[in-house]
């Protein structure tokens, strides 16, 4: 039976998500974008008041908040409304990122050395000692930056406190195979839901600044059945376990970024609270199971009696993310889209708009995420390529070697 959800976010990955779920359900998006009406009905609600009023008016079976929110899962959980997401007691640890840190210390999670500091000369005097690169962060999102020397660090620790800033982190860099590994659960129990490469480096070669991501694999493919176990026994179960100690017990999705060495060895990175905008449709596409459901049963409670695993398709998807690089072009036609072919997945991020001829254009940043399927990683990364060199449109770029390490030219 077709249910009603609301969605609450604008991205690529909401995008995504909607789409999934309007195969099946009916599908309201807050506040939505141009690109999502075609399939969903965007309702412009900016309010936790707003939201939960229309909720109890077109009796909403479930909302969804793609990004963290503060105050409204109290808000619904207090008017007896289904929302699947984490209380923002729990969320605290996904968005503060010096106390993940913390938190992934004190459970003894291996994550790389860090420091967090509070005045801008502490900060200078611990990079003097580090080996390069080294990573600076901030709590603001997408603050990552990969720095090699102290004259290129001070810079930006000036401009950075100058803003009034209270602390930033600094960790070591570590070399290897980027992986988000990504579980849902109910605060008790917890399934994982997929796996992906995400490649967040805006270069080729793993170049340029760190970004939300410019492509991503699913499954990933060097992470092995062990490697889930372990991630499984040492870092989702001591994390929802501590989260329960502390009183925040989480629901929702539950993800873990990090590293797999070169000897094969994990680093944990951090925690993310859904897929991100470069791997969300390629991680959903390899799910076998009714999302609905699925979501349901960990907020009303019979997860753990309906859900023993969650199944997954045998195939394997890439995706890329087309951005736009020029700032000034205000008139940038997206050509090529109706050359893609059927199967082709297309997310298109809040930066892409209609014009009055019902056009689409792209903006400068992020503007489509491609995503192929196919039987194995190496087609499904060759496909996608195929596919983007159908789109064209002023000051398009793309990576060019997503996946490239299993595709054989």
């Amino acid at each position: 039976m077709s249910k009603k959800i609301l969605i609450i976010g604008n991205t690529a990955k909401v995008y995504s998500l909607a789409k999934f779920l309007s195969e099946e359900n009916e599908v309201y998006v807050a506040p939505g974008s141009p690109a999502i009406s075609e399939f969903a009905t965007n309702v412009d609600l900016r309010e936790n008041s707003e939201i939960l009023e229309f909720v109890m008016e077109n009796g909403i079976d479930l909302t969804i908040p793609v990004a963290l929110n503060s105050g409204i899962v109290e808000l619904f959980n207090n008017n007896n409304q289904k929302f699947f997401a984490p209380s923002n007691a729990a969320s605290k640890l996904i968005y503060d990122k010096n106390l993940m840190k913390k938190v992934l210390y004190k459970l003894r999670i291996p994550t790389p050395k860090f420091g967090i500091f509070e005045k801008p000369n502490m900060v200078m005097d611990y990079i003097k000692n580090l080996k390069n690169p080294f990573v600076l962060k901030t709590n603001e999102p997408s603050s990552a930056v990969v720095l090699t020397s102290s004259k290129e660090a001070k810079t930006i620790v000036d401009s950075i406190f100058a803003q009034q800033t209270q602390k930033v982190l600094i960790e070591d860099y570590v070399w290897g195979t980027p992986f988000v590994f990504y579980t849902v659960t109910d605060g008790y129990k917890a399934l994982p839901i997929g796996s992906s490469i995400l490649y967040k480096h805006s270069l080729e070669g793993n170049g340029g600044q760190l970004t939300s991501g410019m492509g991503a694999c699913a499954p990933n493919y060097k992470l092995s059945i062990d490697h889930e176990y372990f991630l499984m026994d040492n870092v989702i179960y001591p994390t929802l376990d501590y989260l329960e100690i502390e009183g925040n017990p989480y629901t929702g999705i539950l993800g873990v970024n990090g590293i797999i060495t070169e000897n094969g060895v994990l680093q944990i990175l951090g925690y993310e609270s859904f897929m991100q905008d470069a791997d969300c449709a390629a991680v959903l596409e390899c799910l076998d199971t009714d999302l609905y459901c699925l979501f349901e049963a960990c907020v009303v409670g019979s997860f753990s009696d309906e859900f023993e695993f969650i199944p997954q398709k045998d195939i394997s998807a890439t995706s890329i993310v087309l951005t736009c690089k020029n700032k000034d072009n205000k008139e940038n036609i997206i050509n090529g889209l109706e050359l893609l072919d059927e199967e082709t997945l297309v997310s298109f991020a809040p930066t892409v708009v209609k014009n009055r001829y019902l056009e689409y254009e792209a903006a400068f940043g992020a503007n489509i995420v491609l995503t192929s399927i196919a039987s194995t990683n190496t087609k499904s990364a060759q496909k996608v390529y195929e596919e983007a060199s159908n789109i064209d449109f002023n000051g398009i770029y793309y990576r060019k070697d997503i996946c490239r390490s299993v595709i054989r030219m």
